[in-house]
């Protein structure tokens, strides 16, 4: 399309036509480094350290201070094991004593070293008869163990093993035919499937479908997807379908009219 611009000044600013008001250019504050950086949970040099760590502080009485301090590094070492493929992949170090402070470290155990992922504070306030029991961790050293975990698990094939917890995708649908002329059936049948699924917040993943099964099982298993629904020609006849697990490659067969609440169960949606 072709604009007649002729005689037509250009056009600058909205404002071009009107008054601004400016105000001296003076500096009214400054030098308050040392304020602003008291704003940061970690520096360094002088810098914000981001992302900062993740803190839980729970204020509990002096005297049952021990009990809560056992009882929660069970707890948080439970917690780290239920996210991860490798239940028994952390382990807790010994209690260091800092005069009325006392620590303990999450340890995950990796083939080429330890790493500590969460540390655990007991801060004893003897003037308030009260103490502060802290968790400490960062969303990067989080990040960074899970994915060592999936890595130190994957598969001969390579595959990235992550705990169906943190998979990006719970289900995964893949077809299986031979004659092309199913190809659409089966194509509107696993969208209604896609459609329930991510109607109950279960999030679904849909590859290629025109490429081979074993591309489309390979793709599905390299983005961590622990189950994957292989939709067949006979599924259209009979509402029979395989439902693939990566972790162990064991098949079982479900039926069409029960997928919705079991792959609930399977992504923690169910009840």
């Amino acid at each position: 399309m072709l604009v007649f611009t002729y005689n037509v000044d250009p056009l600058y600013s909205v404002l071009e036509n009107e008054n601004l008001n400016l105000r001296p250019d003076k500096i009214t504050q400054g030098n308050c480094q040392a304020e602003i950086l008291k704003n940061a949970l970690r520096t360094e040099d002088d810098y914000f350290v981001a992302p900062p760590e993740l803190c839980l502080t729970i204020v509990v009485p002096m005297q049952d201070v021990m009990p809560y301090f056992v009882q929660w590094q069970r707890y948080r070492k439970y917690w780290w094991s239920s996210i991860t493929t490798t239940p028994s992949l952390f382990t807790i170090s010994d209690i260091k004593d800092i005069g009325m402070t006392a620590n303990v470290n999450i340890i995950a155990n990796f083939n080429w070293g330890q790493k500590t992922v969460e540390t655990l504070t007991i801060d004893v306030k003897s003037d308030t008869k009260m103490s502060n029991l802290k968790c400490k961790m960062t969303t990067d050293d989080a990040l960074i163990t899970l994915l060592l975990d999936g890595l130190s698990n994957r598969t001969k094939e390579e595959y990235l093993h992550l705990h169906n917890k943190i998979a990006p995708y719970k289900i995964a649908l893949a077809l299986d035919y031979q004659d092309s002329k199913y190809y659409n059936s089966l194509m509107e049948l696993a969208k209604l499937i896609m459609h329930k699924l991510e109607a109950k917040n279960i999030s679904t993943r849909c590859p290629n479908m025109l490429m081979p099964l074993s591309l489309q099982l390979k793709e599905n298993f390299q983005m961590g997807v622990t189950y994957t629904a292989i939709i067949a020609e006979c599924t259209l006849t009979d509402g029979i379908f395989q439902l693939l697990n990566s972790s162990t490659m064991l098949k079982e067969h479900l039926h069409l009219a029960d997928f919705e609440s079991y792959a609930a169960l399977l992504g923690g949606k169910g009840t």
